[in-house]
């Protein structure tokens, strides 16, 4: 994963690694704080209510205050007698703990010193509201602790009893949210691990198109370009015997000039052809015609021409004798192109063979020539749609069908 984080590091689809990464670290940290916020406001939710339910029920607190005691203080055996009185029973449960305390806030009961809970000093300030506090029991164990302040408001005037103390131990429930809350950020750090490799395959796929568009747009270009030599040579060619003669009549040169004129034609169309490639996939629909023999030997006759002035000696065969039906243009594009591919890869002095023939059904081109070969692997990919081979290796000859 590590060679494709560097290799997509230096690749045209970085921008799209690090902006599908970003929006997945975005994602997954606002879940993951949102989870974590609603399990810590919802751990004491139970916790709270059974505080305020206690903290309206003075009565019921002194009560459970006075059964828990191990020792009893006499001035409470009367507050329990007030307390046993009241019909509501609190819903409290094993972990519950309370705190007596005088006016002073001097606590009343001494059955709490194994929890550590004699420690605790508290003020008027704090009653009614609950928070957490942190004490160590006699093992010097921390434990944890929710608790409300509340005032007895006991009728009777034998009793010492002005406050109580309700204390709910929430240590186990500490250590779990603490366990959810590792769970929770192993997962989404796991996720955001496979964002990582989602970000790269994203970024691969989003560019995909982009690239695709460039490299036909380069191959339009290269194939515009490839396809527009030959012509232009062949104009060029034509032109340049015209100057050649300049007392010449029209009548004389009729033939250049026919010659050049059926190439600007063949150059408007095939520009038109390569047009109608770049914007549509399904390529250009063939328009049949009637396509006399005397069209190959005119083609050839300048190809001739051109691979004498490229000092290339160039032979040709025409084994069509009658007249064939196929599309004029678009076989006349693929005859250059098999010819400008023959020169282009065939060193000076090179010997460049075309022949045509027809059967019934089928039309057949055979070019071969003495120059640089195409590999065998390259071979099945040489009709592919502007393929070009990055490397050719030495043959002696290469035959294209």
């Amino acid at each position: 994963m590590f060679s494709k984080l560097k290799k997509t590091w230096y690749a045209d689809d970085f921008s799209y690694f690090i902006r599908n990464f970003g929006v997945f670290t975005l994602i997954f940290s606002t879940m993951t704080l949102i989870i974590l916020q609603v399990m810590h406001s919802s751990l004491y939710t139970s916790v709270d209510d059974t505080l305020h339910g206690l903290s309206n029920n003075p009565q019921a607190v002194i009560q459970l205050a006075v059964n828990r005691a191990t020792e009893e203080i006499k001035d409470l055996e009367n507050a329990a007698t007030d307390a046993s009185k009241t019909e509501i029973k609190p819903n409290v449960s094993s972990n519950t703990e309370v705190i007596l305390f005088d006016k002073n806030f001097t606590q009343l009961l001494s059955g709490n010193r194994f929890l550590g809970l004699d420690k605790i000093k508290l003020e008027k300030k704090e009653l009614g509201h609950i928070y957490q506090i942190q004490v160590f029991n006699s093992y010097g164990q921390e434990e944890i602790y929710r608790m409300i302040l509340m005032e007895t408001n006991i009728s009777s005037v034998s009793t010492n009893i002005k406050y109580a103390a309700v204390l709910i131990n929430t240590s186990q429930l500490e250590q779990a949210s603490q366990k959810h809350e590792q769970l929770i950020v192993i997962v989404m750090a796991s996720f955001w691990i496979l964002s990582l490799i989602a970000s790269l395959y994203l970024a691969r796929v989003s560019v995909r198109p982009l690239l695709e568009s460039m490299q036909k747009q380069q191959s339009f270009v290269e194939n515009a370009s490839h396809e527009l030599r030959t012509p232009l040579a062949v104009l060029q060619n034509r032109l340049e015997t015209l100057f050649r003669k300049p007392e010449a009549t029209i009548m004389d040169v009729s033939e250049s000039i026919a010659s050049s004129l059926e190439e600007v034609r063949n150059m408007r169309f095939l520009t038109t052809n390569l047009l109608n490639l770049a914007r549509r996939d399904d390529g250009i629909k063939p328009e049949l015609a009637e396509v006399p023999t005397s069209f190959f030997n005119t083609t050839f006759t300048n190809y001739e021409m051109i691979a004498s002035e490229n000092d290339r000696v160039f032979r040709f065969e025409n084994r069509i004798h009658r007249t064939i039906v196929t599309d004029q243009l678009l076989l006349k594009q693929l005859m250059t192109i098999l010819f400008d591919n023959a020169i282009k890869y065939t060193e000076e002095d090179g010997e460049i063979d075309f022949m045509i023939s027809a059967t019934d059904r089928n039309l057949y081109l055979l070019v071969s020539d003495n120059g640089v070969g195409i590999s065998a692997e390259d071979k099945k990919k040489i009709f592919d749609r502007f393929y070009r081979v990055d490397k050719l290796e030495h043959a002696k000859k290469v035959v294209l069908v």
